[in-house]
């Protein structure tokens, strides 16, 4: 058990007092993985200094990585263009640095951002996954480690998409990031984004926070207060969708999340009669976990120039 809910613990950024904002959901999948035994939720906090949310009490890293290690093969396989700020990232990067540039991708998968960017710039990679680490090494990017510690030396631009969610503490994160750009480069951050409105309507309730491994939560004005101590300026912001889906889709997502936010309770019951979406039989007590979003436009790019 992780423990009971508490009111107030310490922000592990900057030691203010987070207030909570509610239980998160228990889960069974790890990295697209269904686990045997479900994992539990804890609660969602959020400071009122620096405006981190986090997820608290956490699974221990080590307990993290050794579920990161059991995923299987077909967890760490994607297009070059699967995703929309891949997309995005590589367009800004072609059109603004050089040919040539330095590129590392700080959980970099199994190299599908970078593959569009070989040959045009030298690129390099971490990632903490041994399969997806060949799979990348056979798209010609160079794995300089496995861990986001070891972030280092001097590179025209590091990326890092859905990576700082990951993190415990992302202002050290950030910076170990901007230490191993030069000056004048760049750091690219792509999460997901805890003002969106819908994120914000649905509170620890939301989809989002259900991914285990998630346990850090951020948005634009988390930046703000730490420009000028951390040396560095937004160059470029950016919200958006991950799925570009078609109308029935966005309505559906949005009819069952409004359900979910009113009653939580209808579509549990809807679930353990067979009507919901999600197989509830292997865990009756997921019932009520929140349904998917993936049409919200809740996640944000932000690139980062250090000064």
């Amino acid at each position: 058990m992780m423990g009971a809910l508490q009111t107030f613990v310490c922000c592990p950024d900057c030691g203010s007092l987070a207030r909570t904002c509610g239980a998160i959901s228990t889960t069974e999948v790890f990295a697209g993985r269904l686990l045997d035994k479900p994992i539990e939720g804890g609660a969602l906090y959020r400071c009122g200094t620096c405006h981190l949310g986090f997820r608290w009490p956490r699974l221990s890293k080590n307990e993290f990585d050794a579920l990161y290690a059991m995923g299987g093969d077909q967890a760490w396989t994607s297009s070059v263009d699967s995703r929309r700020d891949w997309r995005l990232g590589r367009a800004w990067i072609s059109q603004n640095l050089s040919p040539g540039a330095s590129v590392l991708d700080v959980g970099c998968f199994d190299g599908g951002f970078l593959q569009g960017l070989v040959g045009s710039h030298h690129c390099f990679g971490i990632e903490i996954q041994q399969q997806a680490r060949l799979q990348a090494q056979r798209k010609g990017i160079s794995l300089i480690g496995h861990d986001f510690s070891d972030v280092a030396g001097q590179f025209d631009c590091i990326t890092t998409f859905d990576v700082i969610e990951h993190v415990e503490k992302p202002v050290r994160f950030l910076s170990r990031c901007l230490d191993a750009v030069r000056p004048g480069g760049h750091v690219l951050i792509s999460t997901g984004n805890l003002d969106a409105f819908t994120f914000r309507m649905m509170g620890s309730r939301y989809w989002y926070c259900t991914i285990a491994e998630h346990i850090s939560f951020l948005s634009p004005i988390w930046f703000d207060p730490i420009k000028s101590e951390m040396g560095f300026q937004i160059e470029y912001l950016r919200t958006f969708t991950h799925d570009n889906a078609l109308i029935a889709r966005r309505l559906k997502e949005l009819i069952a999340n409004t359900i979910y936010w009113a009653h939580p309770a209808l579509l549990g019951a809807l679930r353990i009669i067979g009507l919901g979406e999600k197989d509830v039989r292997r865990h009756p007590m997921l019932a009520q976990h929140p349904p998917g979003w993936w049409t919200a436009r809740d996640h944000f790019m932000i690139i980062l120039r250090k000064l």
